[in-house]
């Protein structure tokens, strides 16, 4: 994402050679693509595994057990929000810290971290009894939501060592303790809902899969906490990571208001059916998410002063973006019914119509990834936050008004806040770094053309085979769609194309550390 030094036009889509071979693997930009190899293979195992895994598991638990791990993912997912309260991007953004001041704010944020994650747990393992009395629809849901919180005493380790690693732009070593994770998390899961444990086989899948990879950050790290503490540390910290706070807050709260709804007025098998859809829906977009977010930003804080190349590296993303998430979803959304039916099983066809919805949201969670860390790198976290403050109080509304429906309902809430909020977000965005709208947003305006054309020949596929069963018809109309967007984006958007797959050629030719 981050251009070269020798030749500042490499990789953009506005012209060069693609990727510079001359970029040293010690460099700032050796380090960047390496990282982003690593990173990318590790979120795409990490989305595909999980999604495996639960294809499996949908053959083996009931919809209420997934019910019951969606609502106490919620849960955790707004307290883990709270977790580092922005002093990991805080740390990372600051430039020019020496090694007795970086010391100084690690301990410190250690410190800070760790005691709020350890007060965190307790409240929520007292407040387990109490959420589940108020969401009476979702039988066990008390001992489940005790062992997720579990995850706050894990993660408190692993905010430091993560930081550092990301600070020194070494991904590959971040990479590598997820991959084990997933791998475990996969093995431990299966096994446990074959010897019969329900919904504690993803808990305790989750748990074991998080402590594994916590431990080998921390070591790759080779960070140890010191008894150094600094008030004036921690208050430099927290003046920029406040409103990240805030934002990961407003953030979290719009991943789990629409589970709580559903949990509470449609109870456990309906939400089984919610959960499933938006984590299908989001196995494109979460990874895009984390790998810019993680890769992006530390990059983008390194050329925080340099306009031009911030500009060259956010259109770059937007590109390759664009090209991969914006088909994936149209796709599913064509062929949701028959997708569900085959991979899932019959009985979870239900899900069909809120897979259609959630694929569009799919993109715009992809495409307005983009926005935080140029708002972040250029120490714009004040708009980010208030951005975000919007997005929450349209879908406070929007479930409202749309909470009478199904879960259908709930999806289509969910999109409209979130498309309108992320629309305010990526116009600031591009102003704050002088790239015009128009020049920003014609990458998403050619891939949502070519996707349109490729959405078309699928539905006509699909309403010609009609007589066919679901698993007869989805191969060939993915094999349509496939065929039907390629010529469409070599027609549409081939010079687009062509410079992000060059760039992905660097990245796969990268070389660097992994441990």
């Amino acid at each position: 994402m981050t251009p070269s030094h020798r030749d500042p036009r490499a990789g953009s889509p506005e012209g060069g050679d693609g990727v510079d071979p001359g970029i040293h693997a010690d460099s700032d930009a050796g380090k960047v693509q390496f990282g982003l190899k690593w990173t990318a293979l590790s979120m795409v195992l990490f989305r595909f595994a999980r999604l495996g895994t639960t294809i499996v598991l949908a053959r083996i638990l009931t919809k209420p057990d997934f019910g019951l791990v969606t609502m106490a993912m919620a849960f955790i997912m707004a307290f883990q929000a709270l977790r580092d309260i922005g002093f990991g991007p805080a740390f990372v953004q600051r430039k020019d810290l020496d090694a007795e001041e970086e010391q100084t704010f690690t301990s410190t944020m250690f410190w800070v971290v760790g005691a709020i994650n350890v007060v965190m747990f307790l409240v929520g393992y007292a407040m387990a009894p109490y959420a589940a009395t108020y969401f009476d629809k979702l039988d066990g849901l008390a001992p489940i939501l005790q062992g997720v919180f579990c995850l706050l005493l894990i993660e408190a380790l692993s905010t430091v060592p993560t930081a550092i690693l990301q600070k020194r732009l070494e991904f590959g070593m971040i990479a590598t303790g997820e991959m084990v994770g997933i791998v475990l998390h996969t093995v431990l899961s299966i096994a446990l809902a074959l010897l019969g444990f329900g919904a504690w086989s993803i808990v305790l899948g989750t748990l074991g899969s998080r402590l594994a990879q916590t431990l080998l950050v921390v070591r790759m790290s080779g960070w140890r906490p010191t008894r150094t503490f600094s008030a004036h540390a921690a208050k430099e910290l927290f003046g920029f990571g406040r409103y990240l706070w805030g934002n990961s807050l407003l953030g979290a709260s719009s991943k789990v208001v629409d589970k709580m709804v559903v949990g509470k007025i449609l109870g456990d098998t309906a939400l089984g059916y919610y959960g499933n859809a938006y984590n299908l829906c989001t196995t494109a977009s979460k990874p895009i998410f984390s790998i810019i977010l993680r890769v992006t930003f530390p990059a983008l804080s390194r050329i925080q002063d340099d306009a031009p190349a911030i500009r060259r590296a956010i259109l770059t993303a937007i590109t390759s973006v664009s090209l991969v998430t914006v088909p994936l979803s149209f796709g599913l959304s064509a062929v949701a019914t028959d997708f569900v039916t085959v991979v899932y099983g019959p009985s979870w066809a239900p899900m069909g119509p809120i897979v259609q919805i959630l694929a569009a949201y799919g993109i715009v969670a992809s495409v307005g990834s983009i926005t935080s860390p140029i708002l972040m790198a250029t120490g714009r976290v004040r708009n980010l936050f208030y951005y975000s403050l919007l997005g929450q109080a349209l879908m406070v509304a929007l479930f409202l008004w749309f909470g009478r429906y199904d879960a259908v309902g709930i999806a289509c809430g969910l999109l409209g806040a979130t498309f309108s909020a992320e629309l305010f977000a990526f116009c600031f965005a591009m102003r704050s770094i002088g790239l015009p709208l128009r020049q920003g947003a014609a990458p998403i305006a050619r891939s949502l053309a070519a996707a349109t054309i490729m959405y078309a020949a699928v539905l006509v596929t699909e309403r010609t085979l009609a007589t066919l069963t679901p698993l007869q018809r989805l191969p060939i109309s993915v094999l349509v769609g496939i065929l039907t967007y390629a010529a469409a984006t070599f027609l549409l958007n081939r010079r687009a194309a062509q410079t992000s797959l060059k760039g992905v050629k660097g990245v796969l030719l990268s070389k660097g550390r992994l441990a």
